[in-house]
């Protein structure tokens, strides 16, 4: 095939599945999709063999990435007395960057049970790193939003974060990075909305919703 149709027939099928993305945004993609062809996985990744198609190698990699980098916050949290959890590290930090919010928006944004989350919100209430009002349109809900001292913390878990980020994506570049927000931004915007809608559904139901008869298990 020309090569010139050969890329034109690249970018058109990108441009399908992101329709907003720039041709950058192409280029970074195609280079790396390119890149990987030549790359020969490693057979004991993540503690255990390669995972038999791309879809489960993929969410065993975000997994991983996950797990580490949780850990190593935990670890550094310690240091942070008023944070005993990452989830209040987590709910801190949307409250902060909502400016003010409902408790059960914050709530459902982390994917969090209700319990889990309400306990979150009273331990950050407790320790005044934020605070709450009743919300002047709707009597029965609470507004809450970050205290100075609550976006005072925040700073300092920002520092152990971007410490975390560095370890654990450090041989990755930016451009690598770039490409993987990319790729999964839409998957994230899919998945949150889906989550609030159809989080107590049974599993079954949601593959149905979502996946149907189009496409066997991963």
């Amino acid at each position: 095939m020309n090569k010139t149709v050969e890329l034109v027939n690249a970018w058109a099928a990108y441009e399908e599945s992101h329709p907003d993305a720039s041709i950058e945004e192409f280029c970074r993609y195609y280079l790396t999709a390119q890149r990987s062809k030549r790359e020969v996985a490693n057979p004991s990744f993540g503690g255990g063999a390669v995972p038999p198609n791309p879809r489960s190698h993929l969410m065993k990699l975000m997994a991983f990435l996950s797990r580490a980098a949780h850990t190593y916050m935990e670890k550094s949290f310690e240091r942070i007395s008023e944070i005993r959890q990452k989830e209040d590290f987590f709910i801190l930090n949307i409250i902060s960057n909502c400016g003010e919010c409902r408790k059960t928006d914050v709530i459902n944004q982390q994917l969090l049970g209700l319990s889990t989350g309400m306990d979150t919100l009273t331990r950050l209430l407790a320790n005044d790193l934020i605070s709450e009002r009743t919300d002047p349109t709707d009597k029965r809900a609470r507004l809450i939003q970050a205290t100075p001292k609550g976006r005072e913390v925040l700073e300092r878990c920002y520092t152990v974060a971007q410490k975390v980020n560095s370890i654990v994506l450090s041989e990755m570049t930016d451009d690598d990075v770039r490409l993987c927000i990319q790729l999964l931004r839409g998957a994230e915007a899919r998945t949150s909305a889906l989550m609030v809608e159809m989080r107590d559904k049974p599993l079954d139901e949601v593959y149905e919703q979502v996946v149907g008869a189009r496409e066997q298990p991963a």
